[in-house]
């Protein structure tokens, strides 16, 4: 039966994920890059500095907060066994693609978070926002809002968390022979804990684990490449030159090439899908372009320096198979797992291997353990989000509370079963739940483009005269756009201007 399923996922992903949606996300990022004026490497700094606003209330979290809360979703499974799944499928060159696509996604990001803020309302007296709200509120289309709301459900919470669960469990089990169901009972068991506590306890376990996990894996991977410092131009060299099939010892054509560094890339931020857009709706800001120029910031930090500092592990200790039948000799159980196959995490944990010795396994098991973890609490609430949205309304508050009980139970049922599939699967319905939102949400961000671009210039507009920028819905404003909620926040500033 399940090889039956994953037949049918197959069947589904190669047309998702086809050259249709290269010409989407790269082609979105690009337009998105062009038309903001290249705003991520413009704003770099001042992108980086909305990150640290910590000023939350009752019905919104910090800035900072969701950003944790986001990075919680992005630092995850894809930037360990997604790094390591690109470059057996598509070889180095495949970091090359992954990084490029890192930065024209910012620009995708920025854009859907951006929006996100604008339409977000409160609900329950906390903000709720995302694609769906976009689509009913930005363009009137309430039918695809319910539709968009069913498909980031279902996807984030029945089967997204398939690999992120996944990758635990096999982390753990190659690192120190636990069983998969064990870890995966452990995992829905904490998991149940945590967003029992809504947003603010998923916010705060997520600001106090992510700057942490961060910054230890990033020291790992550091002492790594002083470790092999010297091979390091060779190494550029090799993927840039492999990035364009030009490097015959790992095989593979341009376009898997392209297509396996774009699809991690995608995968590891999940910019266009929608993903971060709820998070980032959650927070308190005075404009919406602050937390959009945070969220960018966040697939910086997510796909061009932790994939990169992934696949530099990896690829300086050779400690990595591809699919078309290179076998590197940065260890001696590659060819073992060569002819299994076997591919992902283990790369990195051979990678380290080579520097930390034994327990070099449980060091990025554990690693692996905080990043999957809270990519699944982030896949929580975006499911969450989305339920709320399709009940709407006072006389629905009941149906809210009995929805988000229910979610609160089946999703860590749902871990629990994930952590026993095979790895190929549980990356299949992964990939299948992330292109699937990725289409739908992207139509509504490329529509309602003109707003993102509009608030862009007022915010630059704003810089320049030397202001804190604030959205004032008297000056600026759009149908669907919560005025009384826009007034209520910026209060101070509207006052302070008259």
């Amino acid at each position: 039966m399940l090889n039956s399923l994953n037949n049918v996922v197959n069947f589904l992903n190669s047309y998702i994920w086809g050259v249709g949606m290269l010409i989407l996300i790269v082609g979105s990022g690009l337009y998105f890059t062009i038309r903001l004026h290249g705003f991520q490497f413009v704003h770099f700094k001042d992108m980086w500095s909305r990150i640290i606003d910590k000023q939350d209330s009752d019905s919104g979290i910090s800035a900072f907060g969701s950003f944790c809360t986001t990075m919680a979703m992005r630092v995850g499974t894809g930037n360990v066994a997604g790094v390591a799944v690109a470059i057996y499928m598509g070889g180095p060159g495949a970091l090359f693609w992954m990084i490029l696509a890192g930065m024209t996604n910012s620009a995708v990001c920025f854009a859907e978070c951006t929006l996100s803020v604008l339409y977000k309302t409160r609900i329950d007296g906390q903000y709720r926002g995302g694609g769906a709200y976009c689509a009913e509120r930005g363009l009137g289309w309430k039918k695809y809002g319910a539709f968009m709301a069913m498909i980031l459900m279902i996807g984030t919470s029945v089967f997204m968390p398939a690999a992120a669960t996944y990758t635990i469990c096999d982390g753990f089990h190659n690192a120190i022979k636990i069983p998969m169901w064990v870890s995966a009972l452990v995992i829905a068991l904490i998991l149940a804990v945590v967003v029992i506590g809504g947003v603010k306890r998923i916010s705060a376990i997520a600001s106090m684990i992510v700057p942490f996990m961060v910054t230890v894996y990033l020291i790992a991977a550091i002492v790594i490449i002083v470790m092999n410092i010297t091979a390091v131009p060779g190494l550029i060299k090799e993927v840039v030159t492999a990035a364009f099939a030009k490097n015959a010892v790992f095989g593979g054509t341009i376009g898997v090439i392209i297509q396996q560094g774009v699809k991690r890339g995608t995968f590891s931020s999940a910019s266009g899908m929608g993903e971060a857009s709820p998070t980032a709706a959650a927070a308190e800001t005075s404009h919406p372009v602050k937390q959009g120029m945070a969220n960018a910031a966040g697939v910086w930090l997510d796909t061009v320096i932790i994939c990169t500092a992934s696949g530099l592990m990896i690829l300086l200790t050779d400690c990595f198979n591809t699919a078309n039948g290179y076998v590197g000799s940065g260890s001696a159980e590659l060819p073992a797992l060569a002819a299994a196959g076997t591919n992902g995490v283990i790369f990195v944990q051979l990678a380290c291997k080579t520097v930390m010795g034994k327990i070099a396994p449980t060091f990025i098991a554990i690693m692996l353990a905080l990043f999957s973890f809270t990519c699944l609490i982030s896949y929580y609430y975006e499911a969450e989000t989305a339920a709320m949205y399709l009940f709407q309304g006072d006389s629905k508050a009941k149906i809210r509370k009995v929805v988000t009980w229910i979610m609160r139970i089946a999703m860590p049922v749902l871990i629990f079963i994930w952590g026993n599939l095979e790895s190929d699967i549980a990356w299949n319905l992964s990939d299948l739940a992330l292109g699937s939102c990725t289409w739908v949400n992207m139509l509504v961000v490329l529509l309602l483009s003109p707003k993102v671009i509009a608030l862009y210039k007022d915010y630059e507009s704003q810089m320049k005269e030397k202001k804190d920028p604030y959205y004032n819905p008297d000056k600026l404003t759009w149908d669907g756009v919560d005025t009384e909620m826009w007034k209520d926040i910026n209060k101070k500033y509207i006052e302070k201007d008259k």
